[in-house]
């Protein structure tokens, strides 16, 4: 590292500009989060990522009230190999705290480093480091729907690990009592990268932290990170971070943005607030971001996915011109510097993605124009295939359309025959049901029919005893003349008629218990005729249901 570089370095590390990003042609920080990405900073580069904060803090258990400034610095570089990277970071503190108790107003002043960690993180999983060899999907060139559908793929995220170590003073005011000045802390990180041309970029970052575990108050730390990019030089952010120990446990929300002035240099801008009051916190922060650059290798950097390995010597290139390994060709439509998407051939209106700066622009041009000529034949070839698609697809939904008319129609034919016999049924039904009230009309009818005949035959009956009981005052009449005439008569003559006067009584006897057992049965018909007419009383109801019967019978006969 020259004079100059280090100067830079401490430049602007006295500023809290800082980087934080994995290795791309533009800079790509953790600003302005306090997450960490899966991906390192890339082979020796340097980054830097730092910034200040002013906010107040306000205790309502202990009434206290707080103004805090911060600044937070963290410094990546890239070893040896593409996976490692080297970070130092950490957070100094200074503030003011005013306590009243009672009628006094206390003022303390305190500051020093909240945290202090040096460590190293290894991408341990890169979904997208293995392309396939022919990476030009001629399905997402012929089709929109494959080109910009959703890949479930996409969900794999990136996982890396990092191992560090804590480094405190002793008597922090800002750290537990008993925390030790040294102390481990292992961080899991993954990250999601989701690319479109339609809806921008977007990165989804995800912490699980497990901090000073071998102190008597362990931290378990999470934090989740969305990123978008709304063009190409502005990105908003926000982030949710959760921690819980015995010593302090919180839930922070953090908001903003950040600004791409050049390809090396980002500035943000964030506020972060909590949920509750013991203490609440309102901070207002502002960073930035740089890189010092001195990657010697050609990557090619894409989309999320079509990442192609690293070019090692000129036989690759010879190899790319010559049409062997060519990456994936993106369509023609490319955003131009107004914003709107037009149609182009050329890839000059963007940096060709795997040549860097230093190349030879005559090799630059040859290999475009070489892009070019290919761009132009897939572009001619794709429409001839949209348009036998679209006559297809055409051919193709005039057929189903077909198809689900005479579903329909055959489906509406169904229940059309349905309906009818389902009222065939009902009608047939109601018939039955007005037959049975018929025959049960007629079953009364004949009970009435009986009760007359009885009625009719005791009134036989009371004729005929009047008339035996006219007889018997003749038949007594007689006798008494008969005995006034004959009181002479013997014994024999006596008994004789004595006979007939038992024989005259037992057929009076007989009339009247024949009269009686009449009356009995008139008597259980009419008891019987009175429970058919209180039932028929309770069946009142269905007289109703009987009319709305013979409405729909009409209806039906209409």
């Amino acid at each position: 590292m020259n004079p100059k570089s280090i100067l830079l370095l401490i430049t602007f590390f006295l500023f809290g500009v800082t980087l934080s990003a994995q290795y791309t042609e533009k800079i790509n920080t953790n600003r302005p989060g306090t997450s960490q990405g899966a991906f390192s900073v890339g082979n020796n580069v340097l980054q830097l990522e730092g910034g200040i904060g002013f906010g107040k803090e306000k205790h309502k258990i202990l009434n206290t009230k707080t103004n805090v400034f911060n600044f937070d610095y963290s410094v990546r570089y890239g070893l040896l190999i593409e996976q490692l990277e080297l970070r130092l970071n950490g957070r100094f503190r200074a503030d003011g705290v005013r306590q009243t108790i009672g009628g006094n107003e206390e003022k303390i002043k305190r500051s020093n480093f909240e945290v202090n960690t040096i460590g190293a993180k290894y991408l341990i999983y890169d979904p997208y480091k293995k392309p396939k060899k022919d990476s030009i999907n001629y399905d997402a060139l012929k089709s929109w729907k494959e080109r910009y559908k959703f890949k479930w793929k996409s969900l794999i995220p990136a996982v890396s690990a990092y191992l560090g170590a804590n480094f405190i003073s002793s008597d922090n005011p800002f750290t537990a009592p008993n925390d030790d000045t040294f102390s481990p802390k292992i961080v899991v990180m993954t990250q999601n990268n989701w690319s479109t041309s339609l809806n921008g970029d977007w990165v989804l970052v995800t912490n699980l932290i497990v901090d000073k575990i071998t102190t008597d108050d362990p931290i378990i730390g999470w934090i989740i990170t969305s990123t978008h990019t709304i063009n190409k030089k502005w990105a908003a952010f926000g982030e949710y971070q959760g921690q819980k120990s015995d010593f302090y446990s919180d839930n922070i929300l953090r908001l903003g943005g950040a600004y791409l002035y050049q390809k090396d240099l980002q500035f943000d801008a964030n506020i972060a607030f909590n949920f509750k009051d013991t203490p609440s916190i309102f901070t207002v922060s502002v960073g930035a971001s740089y890189r010092f650059d001195w990657h010697n290798k050609d990557e090619i950097i894409e989309q999320p996915g079509l990442e192609g390995g690293v070019k090692e010597d000129e036989e690759g290139l010879e190899k790319k011109e010559d049409g062997e390994g060519e990456e994936d060709i993106e369509g023609e439509l490319e955003e131009g510097e107004d914003g709107l998407e037009i149609e182009n051939d050329s890839l000059k209106l963007l940096k060709t993605p795997f040549i860097n700066d230093f190349e030879d622009d005559d090799f630059r041009n040859a290999i475009e124009k070489d892009l070019d000529e290919r761009r132009t034949a897939d572009r001619l070839e794709r429409e001839r295939i949209e348009n036998e698609k679209l006559s297809k697809k055409e051919g193709k939904k005039f057929k189903k359309e077909e198809a689900r008319r005479l579903k329909r129609e055959a489906k509406e034919a169904r229940k059309a025959e349905k309906a009818e016999q389902q009222a065939a049924k009902e009608k047939q039904k109601m018939i039955d049901d007005i037959d049975a009230e018929l025959d049960k009309m007629e079953q009364e009818q004949g009970v009435d029919q009986e009760l007359q005949d009885i009625d009719k035959e005791l009134k036989e009956l009371e004729k005929m005893e009047k008339e035996l009981d006219i007889d018997n005052e003749k038949e007594q009449k007689k006798a008494e003349k008969k005995k006034e005439e004959e009181k002479e008569e013997d014994v024999d003559a006596e008994y004789e008629k004595y006979q007939k006067e038992q024989e005259k009584n037992k057929k009076a006897e007989e009339k009247r218990r024949k009269k009686e057992e009449k009356k009995r049965l008139k008597d259980e018909k009419k008891k019987k005729k009175e429970e058919e007419k209180r039932k028929n009383q309770e069946e009142k109801e269905n007289d109703t249901n009987n009319s709305d019967v013979d409405k729909e019978l009409e209806k039906m006969d209409q």
